[in-house]
């Protein structure tokens, strides 16, 4: 018998030379950085879940422009099957909210490349592509072979 299934989606938003990322802490004490995003709820589309997930979790509004990643996820739980769009960023500012720390996100921000060195950042593909290109016109948006996670 399969697992539930689970639809998510995910803000790649990106302001200047940065990129608007959450941090976690793992069961191993690290920490990862992922762009903000979860569950679609059932009362919801992929677009509605990404502008309310950002909000709640940054403080960001943003508008999905197109699908970048798709993520296809084996959790604990569930099968999750994640949408990344790309986002324009219509106003807010970071800010720690009730959403977020109920989810146990420990801190959000704008990061450049160069603050993420070192880092372990979801969507993998934004560290293998340069940012302006996930942007652009000509992209082709990238379906993700299955990846085990350990949430």
């Amino acid at each position: 018998m399969g697992k539930p299934h689970r639809i998510a989606a995910g803000s790649l938003a990106f302001r200047n030379d940065a990129v608007l990322l959450v941090r976690y802490r793992d069961d191993n004490g690290g920490t990862y950085l992922v762009g903000p995003g979860g569950a679609v709820e059932d009362d919801e589309n992929i677009v509605e879940s990404i502008v309310r997930e950002t909000e709640e979790e940054t403080g960001i509004v943003v508008r999905p422009n197109r699908i970048a990643i798709v993520e296809d996820l084996l959790c604990a739980r569930y099968k999750m099957v994640k949408i990344w769009m790309t986002c324009a960023v219509l106003g807010g500012d970071i800010r720690r909210t009730a959403e977020a720390e109920k989810e146990g996100i420990v801190e959000a921000g704008w990061f450049t490349r160069a603050q993420l060195v070192g880092e372990t950042v979801f969507p993998r593909p934004l560290m293998q592509h340069d940012w302006d290109s996930f942007q652009r016109a000509t992209w082709e948006p990238l379906c993700l072979p299955t990846r085990e996670t350990r949430f």
